[in-house]
């Protein structure tokens, strides 16, 4: 059975490119444009990854992150917090497991999924 990466983004661009890679490296993928519903499709698909755009409208970022770690069902999941802003990890506490930069390229994306001890199959870097 496939493991499935969430993408809450709301830029289709973001969403699409972000869908690649996971499918790329063995992943099925569900996604969310609105803050609202990142953790009722959580709850439902139990993705192995969430990556949270934090630019998604409805609900302050923050306040989806918490949502989601205060939930038992969804505490677990590791959260990648995606941001064009010069941000650590360190920066959103205790919540999101890791940052991944707007200007993702796949060995980006490879690296978050190592460092979260994600299991996958890595395809040839992409450019």
């Amino acid at each position: 059975m496939c493991q499935t990466i969430m993408i809450a983004a709301n830029d289709p661009n973001i969403t699409y490119l972000l869908q690649r890679y996971a499918e790329e490296s063995g992943f099925q993928t569900v996604s969310a444009c609105h803050g609202r519903d990142v953790l009722a499709l959580a709850h439902r698909t139990r993705p192995a990854l969430i990556i949270l755009d934090i630019d998604l409208p409805g609900t302050p970022d923050r306040k989806v992150l918490y949502g989601l770690k205060a939930e038992a069902t969804t505490r677990d999941i590791p959260v990648v917090v995606y941001s064009c802003m010069d941000e650590s990890l360190e920066d959103w506490g205790e919540g999101a497991s890791d940052v991944l930069p707007k200007s993702v390229m796949y060995d980006d994306f490879v690296a978050v999924l190592e460092r979260t001890g994600i299991r996958f199959s890595r395809q040839e870097s992409h450019g």
